[in-house]
């Protein structure tokens, strides 16, 4: 059970779910076993107590938002999994192409930070790609038919007079929309 209450109680209760940025997954949960370990920083504990919140969210059909830890999190909670390390995507910025929902949401230019070591291998089958690096990265993942939205990058630090990592670029619309499905 989620330490914070029963996730169906808190689903039937919230509006939606915002899943943020944090360590990684442990390779378990998308049936894979540690290349290494000292890469990694893993807590089954968050792992366990944010599927069964996704899963009463999802089930409801409630908006969801994930943040980089949590776009990875969505993808393999719905049956997808993760490179458990990639170089060249930490600490640093680089430009990404939108479609979809994002290119509705996003009106700058396609740029953005990167914090994380992981990236989206095979893509859930119920995802759709929704942002991508010049070199294929799997940088965003939409559903089709639900409130579901996750970006790889981390869209709090993107806020005009507030945190701006890259400076112009404005990615509260991101918030904005979770605002606006709940």
């Amino acid at each position: 059970m989620y330490s914070g209450g029963a996730a169906p109680a808190l689903a039937a209760r919230c509006d939606g779910l915002l899943l943020a940025g944090g360590g990684d997954l442990h390779p378990a949960c998308y049936g894979q076993d540690c290349a290494d370990l000292t890469r990694l920083s893993i807590d089954p504990v968050r792992d366990g107590e944010e599927h069964e919140l996704f899963e009463a969210f999802y089930a409801r059909g409630k908006p969801v938002l994930g943040i980089c830890r949590g776009l990875q999190a969505i993808n393999v909670f719905l049956g997808g999994t993760l490179h458990q390390h990639v170089e060249g995507h930490a600490d640093c910025c680089h430009p990404i192409q939108y479609s979809s929902l994002l290119r509705q949401l996003l009106d700058t230019s396609g740029e953005v930070n990167s914090y994380h070591h992981q990236t989206i291998d095979h893509v859930a089958d119920s995802l759709s790609p929704a942002a991508h690096t010049p070199d294929g990265t799997i940088e965003a993942l939409v559903h089709p038919s639900l409130p579901i939205l996750g970006v790889q990058w981390h869209p709090e630090r993107l806020v005009p007079g507030v945190c701006e990592d890259i400076a112009g670029i404005n990615h509260l619309p991101l918030f904005q929309w979770l605002c606006e499905q709940c």
